[in-house]
């Protein structure tokens, strides 16, 4: 062995009054790497964008279902509103059922 190896280190005696400021340099500490980042502004953009579609074709389809029921339910007119309506009412329902039935986590994002 080296001299200098065998040599046992010397550490700065401990302070007793914590720093004010932390510093926000250099390499990030090793909770700061298990976190995981934010998701990009543009995938939640395109979620918020897919929820208010979803909620709004289920609403269209609870109307048409009313529309029918009131106007044209005592003719028996107009009976393709029906399955259309019950469409756009179970489309959006069942994809979240789905989603959330799943039970996986979305892919992460691509390393930066």
């Amino acid at each position: 062995m080296e001299p200098a190896a065998a040599e046992p280190r010397k550490l700065p005696p401990p302070t007793t009054t914590t720093p004010k400021t932390v510093e926000t340099t250099g390499a990030p500490t090793a909770a700061a790497k298990r976190q995981a980042p934010p998701p990009p502004p543009a995938a939640a953009a395109v979620t918020t964008i897919s929820l208010l579609l979803a909620a709004a074709a289920g609403l269209g389809g609870a109307a048409l279902l009313a529309w029918w029921a009131v106007s044209f339910r005592r003719a028996g007119a107009m009976l393709w509103m029906v399955p259309a309506g019950l469409v756009l009412v179970g489309a959006p329902l069942l994809t979240c059922l789905s989603v959330v039935a799943s039970g996986r986590e979305p892919p992460p994002p691509p390393p930066c």
